[in-house]
């Protein structure tokens, strides 16, 4: 697109007229007529005049004889007419036939025609109106052509914003779209969330532009934006009064860039901005048309709303994506109760909804000396080496103390972005995810009562990567997922520890009632059986001693029959009853008073105890 500039500069030249005869002193004639105030081209035939229309399209004005040897004044007019339209064709003649004059009006649209000989006041009127017809012309044809242009750029952006599939597919076609249509060398389009520039953009660069690495001289181009509610334009930075327009960096940025022009134009949506776009001009100045600043406008306002609906359409879908995704996680966890599979599925699924080449799940306090791998997911293109979940996780080789991005971890207990680890090197000497190459990290941290328990690495391994707002506010949640998951976990080791346990205990203290049952059994039956032979016979002790030792014998062993019984309802091999017989036969009744049976008369056959 021609600048107001070029287009003043081309109308201060000299208006090219072209000159047509195959009499040499006619072209000497017409050229000494017109060469003061034209620049004047002159043909012998009608064909040197087609190369030299060729050579200039943008003659003004053709004066052609009629009659030539070779291709006639008409027949030449007429294939002028169709190649060159907005060229005025001027018809000399020095004949007077009403049907050649018919034929070349007709044929040859012809804006005038001039007999022989000519009055050259009256043939500079004519070659005067005919460069002003010219002049209105072209006038008329660049405006039509920006209005198309105009036109089918406005309807091109629109049908892109409304098939595009993500914000991110609009806006790069819409500064490329933009840069190409209006001849810009540089166009960059820097979004804002939270009333701040993100660091993501989108620019388009023009082929003859291209020279510095494409990720240094976008980062340079961002230089360029500033935050602004308003539109700037700048039509030339060599001029002091335009250059104190940008801010310090802005003025470092240009001039790297070789930037001489600039507009700046927001994206505004109900008050709130959305974007902001610019386009740059290397090398020359550049008047920006009205016209073109009122496209410009007209387009942000179009791109604004349908930027606001696309970001609301991509957080509901974002929501509900970590919706199913927490949804999913938490069955897991409550499906499960092994800790393995558990962190399995967290990994997986946490790694494939957010389509990152790599997911680990690591457990570990600031008071540890390593980080403990329980889950790893490895996605990633094609013939990437693949870890499997059935064997040993790799495990860390730098101290915690020794990890920069851990120790950020601890510090902020915020989730710590890394978008390209190439321009921050100090980061990179860690082993996070467990010696796996890396170019972007998105580690975010596992709460549990205010502390941190393990934490969770979202890896890119062969490129960069922007991570969004939506894609950390999902890995957080996750997060919090998995400490919940971490913490039952440790209470199901718990508690399955304290079974064990418990259950060892059992087993000791029924080891403990046989030991103790065989041990009381056997001095007792050799205790009640001499005593039993010593009462029935009424021989060796006191009648009444031997009694009372038989008795409290009995009465003991009653007593080791109950702790054995207590052991077989304890083990469910005996079933309870409160049968008043089953009550006094257990021994509960002599234990607590009651009388215990008759003792056999002296001489009375005595009954061993078993």
């Amino acid at each position: 697109m021609l600048t107001q500039a070029a287009n003043r500069g081309k109308r201060k030249s000299k208006p090219k007229i072209l000159v047509v005869d195959d009499e040499p002193d006619n072209l000497d004639l017409l050229y000494r007529t017109f060469y003061r105030e034209f620049k004047v081209l002159r043909a012998e035939s009608g064909h040197a005049a087609l190369e030299l229309l060729d050579d200039h399209p943008d003659l003004a004005v053709i004066i052609s004889d009629q009659r030539m040897p070779g291709m006639s004044g008409t027949d030449l007019l007429r294939i002028a007419a169709d190649r060159y339209p907005n060229t005025i064709r001027i018809m000399l003649t020095g004949y007077t036939d009403v049907e050649d004059l018919v034929e070349a009006i007709n044929e040859g649209k012809v804006f005038k025609y001039v007999t022989k000989p000519w009055e050259e006041a009256e043939l500079t009127a004519v070659v005067y109106q005919a460069v002003d017809t010219h002049n209105v012309l072209e006038a008329r044809t660049r405006e039509l052509d920006r209005v198309v242009r105009h036109e089918t750029l406005l309807n091109g952006v629109t049908n892109t914003i409304r098939s595009a599939q993500t914000s991110r597919e609009m806006l790069q076609t819409i500064v490329e779209t933009l840069g190409q249509t209006l001849e810009v060398d540089y166009c960059i389009i820097q979004p804002i969330y939270s009333a701040e520039l993100t660091d993501t953009y989108f620019t388009y660069v023009a082929a003859h532009s291209q020279g510095a690495p494409q990720e240094s001289l976008a980062t340079t181009l961002a230089q360029t934006v500033t935050q602004t509610r308003a539109i700037h334009v700048i039509e030339d930075l060599a001029k002091t009064e335009q250059t104190g327009l940008l801010s310090p960096a802005q003025q470092a940025a240009s001039e790297r860039l070789g930037i001489r022009a600039s507009a700046i134009v927001p994206l505004i949506c109900k008050q709130d901005l959305m974007a902001v776009l610019a386009l740059h001009q290397r090398d020359r100045p550049r008047q920006w048309d009205d016209s073109e600043l009122k496209l410009l406008s007209t387009l942000a306002s179009q791109a604004a709303l349908a930027l606001a609906q696309t970001w609301t359409y991509e957080r509901v879908q974002s929501l509900a994506q970590r919706e199913v995704l927490i949804n999913t996680i938490t069955q897991a966890i409550h499906v499960s109760l092994d800790p393995k599979e558990i962190f399995a599925a967290i990994t997986h699924k946490l790694g494939q909804a957010l389509n990152a080449d790599g997911c680990a799940l690591s457990l570990w306090t600031e008071i540890d000396e390593y980080v403990q791998c329980v889950g790893l997911y490895e996605g990633g293109p094609a013939g990437a080496p693949q870890i499997r979940s059935d064997v040993d996780l790799p495990q860390s080789q730098v101290s915690i103390s020794d990890n920069p991005i851990l120790q950020t971890l601890l510090l902020t207990r915020a989730p710590v972005v890394i978008d390209n680890l190439s321009h921050q090197p100090t980061m990179a000497s860690h082993d996070l995810p467990l010696r796996l190459p890396a170019k972007a990290l998105l580690v975010v941290p596992l709460m549990a009562e205010g502390k941190i328990i393990g934490s969770i690495t979202l890896r890119q391994t062969y490129q960069p990567r922007h991570w969004q707002v939506e894609e950390i506010n999902m890995a957080q949640a996750v997060a919090n997922q998995a400490a919940i998951a971490v913490q039952q976990a440790r209470l199901y080791q718990t508690t399955r520890q304290q079974a064990e346990q418990l259950l060892a205990i059992d087993q000791q203290k029924n080891a403990f009632f046989q030991n103790i049952s065989h041990e009381f059994r056997t001095p007792l039956t050799l205790t009640i059986g001499p005593l039993e032979s010593s009462v029935s016979q009424g021989q060796g002790l006191d009648y009444d001693q031997s009694v009372m030792a038989l008795r409290n014998s009995r009465r003991l062993l009653r007593l080791v029959n109950q702790l054995l019984d207590l052991q077989r309802l304890d083990a469910g091999r005996m079933q309870a009853t409160s049968d008043s017989a089953a009550l006094h036969r257990s021994g509960w009744a002599s234990y607590w008073g009651s009388p215990s049976p008759p003792l056999p008369p002296p001489g009375a056959p005595r009954s061993t105890a078993h």
